[in-house]
């Protein structure tokens, strides 16, 4: 059977189940090992079983009077509940609109809460959720909340899936008709719903048919949320597309237990997945040595690696680990997407290769300079290489006039093509600026992805998100590159780490006389502290806390020569993620302007420590005079034998620092590798 002979993915989903009724097309395991048999139901479904709940489902929804193009909120866990549901609302023409879950029955009003603005923008007619969650919006809503939800039907997936009796009236369902909405995550602002054309939805799933060399028959195993796009797209959607099956099980059962996932590869002999990169990270960590012995991972055809920034050397680590275990090394693939083309648009067929190039040209000139890949790790930078553009799809890096940059120049990635969604449910402002944008040349529309990138070769390589970008004296930090260092901290929790500008002012306490303190734009960096290290917080901050933070300055300091100005220290669960995991940098950059907020153990300022009272009794005047003038311009307590060039400081800020020392002795200065303060002494007393 060839899929993109059809038009919607309903016509797919019908032929499959005509043409291959008794193929498995989800298998259930119910505790992350174990495939679900309870009540004498199957922990599976194939291709006509399929076909028959979503039928049913679609004929339950229609009974409610639901008609086509209307919403249903889908809030269900991975399950087959989950698949026959939203299937049903595809064949329905309703546009679900699957969400995640709260994290448990105690957490329910505070879920509902940060839920109500999806609530509003979706404008549902029905919400199906499972039975605790009907429960406690049937019997237990807060009185602030009934009004929200009094006009609203709801229903159990249980109800829905009991209601056998009624005939299916199938309607009518066009290429151009939405499919479902795909609500983004929120890590950048306010979750807006995109609307998933059948075309975009066939166009994207056919590339990413040719990417993956999905094949009939084939398994994919799946334990991302299916309410997020890259379980729901790419690995449910995709493989029911290309006539495989897929091994589902729960984020929380892989989380627990990584080994699950490959485990579940080797039994099932699946030939592909869908990962983020923290997934790699936690295989490496938590899947012991005698463990690795149990897996044959010589099934692999393809694993995608996306959803966030992918860095060459931990994947390479991850390839080289696991190739004991039969992984080719051309199977993890790393690619880049979003929702608002459905799932991907690009993606490396020949796996994890790298681009090494001059960190420093990059974030001062936003170009490419190539270095060997043996130059100093300060000052290179590995750019992973995601593909060229999918068949049909085009590419453009936009500079700051909307024109096409060249080769090697990074501007923001705009993407366009038939997988490009059809925009912003009831949301035609922001379906303007973000889907419609112009390039100069160029007669089609533009989808503006809000990312940084550059083309080489003709392949993409991403450098970072726009809004998330730290630009101090004019160079470009990206955050994933410092917080990318900073996971090699041992008391840190991986992961949960943000690396971002800040404009708090920078005071040293205990300074007298002091101005209102330093309101330029300097880094911050946010980290939660492992648990274990807090039992005993008075412990903690008497003992561990200060080491910790000079090996945060050194670490930075010698790859970025930038100094983190600015670091708070979190207890674990501080940093606001998204329901996908991805950090929420705006709200939690608006949580951390707060002076004291729940969940900070300390905030530490550069000077923090500094008494410059203390510094002036024990050292000459022109001593005194120079620490305070360092530490004023550069905000580092000096050490008088240390190299200044070698003080973890923005080279920039020591020339700044130099040319003050010159105007305010009326003299020059010469500075080598190797001078000193002292040395500085030393010349301004010679004079």
């Amino acid at each position: 059977m060839i899929p993109d002979k059809f038009t919607n993915i309903v016509e797919v989903a019908r032929q499959r189940a005509a043409e291959h009724p008794d193929r498995d097309c989800v298998i259930f395991l119910e505790d992350g090992e174990n495939q679900a048999v309870s009540n004498g139901a199957s922990g599976s479904m194939n291709y006509q079983e399929n076909d028959k709940a979503a039928r049913q489902v679609a004929t339950a929804l229609q009974k409610r009077e639901i008609a086509k193009g209307e919403r249903v909120l889908v809030i269900l866990p991975n399950s087959l509940e989950f698949v026959k549901v939203f299937y049903g609302c595809l064949y329905g023409g309703i546009l679900a609109v699957p969400l995640s879950e709260p994290a448990s029955p105690q957490n329910m009003t505070a879920y509902l809460e940060t839920f109500l603005p999806t609530l509003k923008a979706s404008k549902p007619s029905l919400l199906i959720a499972t039975t605790s969650m009907v429960d406690f919006l049937r019997n237990q809503l807060p009185p602030e909340l009934e009004k929200v939800f009094a006009g609203l039907a709801i229903a159990s997936d249980k109800e829905i899936l009991a209601e056998t009796d009624g005939e299916f009236s199938a309607p009518e369902i066009n290429a151009a008709d939405t499919a479902y909405l795909q609500f983004t995550s929120g890590s950048t602002g306010t979750p807006k719903g995109i609307m998933i054309g059948h075309s975009n939805l066939m166009a994207n799933l056919e590339e990413a048919r040719k990417f993956m060399q999905l094949e009939e028959k084939n398994g994919t195993v799946v334990w991302l949320p299916l309410f997020h796009d890259f379980g729901l797209a790419a690995g449910l959607m995709g493989a029911l597309y290309s006539g495989g099956f897929v091994v589902l099980m729960t984020p929380a059962h892989f989380i627990r237990k990584p080994l699950r996932w490959l485990t579940a590869i080797s039994k099932y002999n699946c030939a592909h997945s869908y990962v983020p990169p923290f997934a790699l990270d936690l295989c490496m960590k938590k899947i012991s040595a005698d463990e690795l012995q149990q897996l044959d991972l010589s099934c692999l055809v393809s694993v995608t690696d996306g959803s966030e920034p992918v860095h060459y050397l931990p994947t390479k680590k991850f390839n080289e680990r696991f190739a004991k275990c039969g992984l080719k090394p051309d199977v993890i693939r790393p690619g880049f997407g979003m929702a608002e083309i459905v799932i991907m648009f690009s993606g490396c067929k020949t796996g994890l290769k790298g681009l090494c190039i001059d960190r420093h040209v990059l974030e001062t000139k936003g170009r490419v300079k190539l270095l060997d890949e043996n130059a100093p790790e300060t000052d290179k930078k590995m750019l992973v290489n995601l593909g060229s553009q999918m068949d049909g799809h085009e590419i453009v890096i936009k500079g700051t006039e909307n024109q096409p940059l060249q080769e090697g120049e990074v501007g923001e990635l705009m993407v366009s093509g038939p997988s490009v969604a059809q925009g912003y449910y009831d949301n035609i402002q922001a379906t303007e600026e973000i889907f419609q944008q112009k390039i100069k040349g160029k007669e089609q529309p533009f989808l503006a992805t809000g990312d940084t990138a550059l083309l080489w070769n003709d392949e993409l390589y991403f450098t970072g998100r726009i809004k998330d970008i730290i630009i101090i004296r004019g160079r470009n930090y990206y955050p994933q590159d410092i917080e990318l260092v900073l996971s090699a901290v041992e008391e840190l929790r991986p992961g949960c780490l943000m690396a971002y500008a800040s404009e708090t002012q920078v005071q040293a306490a205990g300074e007298t006389g002091s101005s209102a303190g330093d309101e330029a734009e300097h880094l911050a960096v946010a980290m939660e502290v492992r648990a274990d290290l807090i039992k005993d917080m008075e412990l903690f901050r008497k003992y561990v806390l200060a080491t910790i933070d000079q090996k945060i300055i050194e670490l930075v300091g010698e790859h970025f020569q930038i100094l983190p100005s600015e670091r708070l220290y979190l207890e674990p669960g501080t940093i606001t993620k998204t329901s996908s995991g991805k950090i929420k940098h705006l709200r939690n950059r608006q949580l951390f302007l707060e002076e004291n907020f729940d969940g900070l153990i300390e905030r530490m300022f550069s000077s923090q420590d500094d008494d410059d009272s203390a510094v002036e009794e024990k050292t000459p005047s022109l001593e005194a005079d120079l620490v305070a003038l360092f530490k004023k311009v550069v905000s580092i307590v000096p050490d008088l034998d240390q190299p200044i060039l070698d003080s973890s400081a923005d080279s920039v800020v020591i020339v700044e620092f130099v040319d003050q020392v010159e105007t305010k002795y009326a003299q020059s200065i010469e500075v080598e590798d190797n001078t000193t303060l002292s040395d500085i002494i030393g010349q301004i007393k010679l004079s």
